[in-house]
């Protein structure tokens, strides 16, 4: 990123944190494995505040990729729309609301955006660096710990009951945050044609695993049956759909960890670009088949547990009966029928985290190759090993968990 354009992007957080007198300083920018579609850009400011104070702002900037070819591809200024629409919007309407509600800060999992733009020339977000203040990503290649996994869930319980009490308590105000919300993963998946790719890989991960014929026949799921996950699963249950962060692997969550004993203290929540409308266990299905250690927590209750204990407690701050509004036998039943969008969601995802950097795919550069976003999809990784065994965990964990 040039200086010129730095210094024309920091523009818009420098006059409202009160700075005179600055330098810009790039300090570097994500791994190709980190970032797939957006650049991301670490940048300190140093300077001045109006009484001669000094000042230093740790900010990262998100812009999106300038690649007209990959932009052509992509739906990238509705992504980056929907993104800035969800800080813009929706967590202003959340605060707003907790703070009428007098209580506690339940959006702590939350960083702060200090700016937002979309103009001709591209869209860009800009935050505070998380990693300057002790938080760091967690190795994509490893399931999570027990202690993660709950902070992760605890976050979703609470940001998901802020969309259940807002209709219970404030229905107008819910109904126009999500009047033209549209589900941003949904309309991706349909824009560049993913549904035949996805079923192929979800094939491919089932031969990989070496599965039995019996539990074969337990995840029969047709292109129409992949289809539907991903366009009609957004439309059911309406009374209990809950605005999503739609995007819940591995390099989306930062969590800051206690040195002597390396416990993860709390977590954020990044990218909220997919985000949209429908049941929680899209979220919580998307997380625990991507990020979590199947094999290992065979009954999935042990975790929804966690999960609804933390919707329930943020819910009765509120003043809202939990078991009124989405029960845990709501959950459960939500489990059964919509845990196979974070399956089916888990074959590709799988793959590129366990893959090495080198072998991550890099979608701007193949657009500029004149390759599809398709065909970029398709890779396989030297860890395939790990892969079919992460793959046979969720597999046998789907199908222990179909009668829960």
């Amino acid at each position: 990123m040039s200086v010129y354009k730095s210094e024309e992007w920091i523009q818009l957080v420098v006059k409202s944190e009160d700075l005179l007198e600055y330098k810009i300083q790039v300090e570097g920018k994500s791994k190709k494995d980190e970032g797939y579609l957006s650049n991301i850009v670490f940048v300190t400011v140093n300077g001045k505040t109006t009484t001669g104070e000094d000042k230093c702002l740790n900010l990262v900037i998100k812009s999106s990729k300038p690649s007209d070819k990959f932009r052509q591809q992509i739906p990238t200024k509705e992504i980056f729309e929907k993104e800035i629409y969800i800080y813009n919007s929706v967590v202003t309407s959340f605060r707003a609301f907790q703070e009428e509600m007098g209580k506690e800060n339940f959006l702590d999992f939350i960083s702060r955006c200090y700016a937002a733009q979309i103009s001709d020339f591209g869209e860009l977000l800009i935050f505070e660096n998380l990693k300057c203040q002790g938080y760091n990503l967690w190795d994509r290649k490893i399931p999570m710990t027990y202690d993660h996994i709950k902070l992760v869930l605890q976050a979703y319980g609470k940001w998901h009951a802020f969309s259940l009490a807002l209709r219970n308590k404030r229905n107008q105000t819910f109904e126009k945050l999500v009047k033209d919300n549209t589900n941003s993963f949904s309309s991706f998946v349909q824009k560049v044609q993913m549904v035949d790719t996805m079923f192929q890989v979800f094939e491919r991960a089932k031969d990989l695993s070496r599965i039995t014929s019996n539990e074969r026949e337990l995840l029969q799921f047709t292109t129409s049956d992949i289809k539907n996950i991903f366009t009609d699963f957004y439309a059911e249950d309406p009374a209990r759909q809950v605005i999503l962060h739609g995007d819940g692997w591995n390099n989306n969550f930062m969590f800051k960890t206690e040195l002597e004993t390396g416990q993860p203290t709390s977590v954020r929540i990044l990218d909220w670009q997919c985000s949209g409308l429908a049941s929680p266990v899209l979220d919580l299905s998307y997380f625990i088949y991507t990020c979590c250690n199947t094999e290992k927590y065979k009954d999935v209750k042990d975790l929804l547990k966690i999960y609804h204990d933390s919707l329930g407690k943020c819910l009765s701050y509120f003043g809202c009966d939990v078991h009124k509004i989405f029960a845990y036998a709501n959950l459960l039943e939500h489990w059964k029928k919509y845990s196979r969008y974070g399956l089916v969601l888990s074959g590709f995802l799988i793959m590129v985290s366990v893959c090495d950097a080198n072998e991550a795919p890099d979608f701007a550069e193949a657009a500029e190759q004149g390759k599809s976003f398709i065909d970029s999809l398709k890779f396989t990784s030297k860890n395939e090993e790990v892969y079919s065994k992460r793959m046979k965990g969720n597999f046998l964990h789907y199908i222990k968990n179909l009668n829960i």
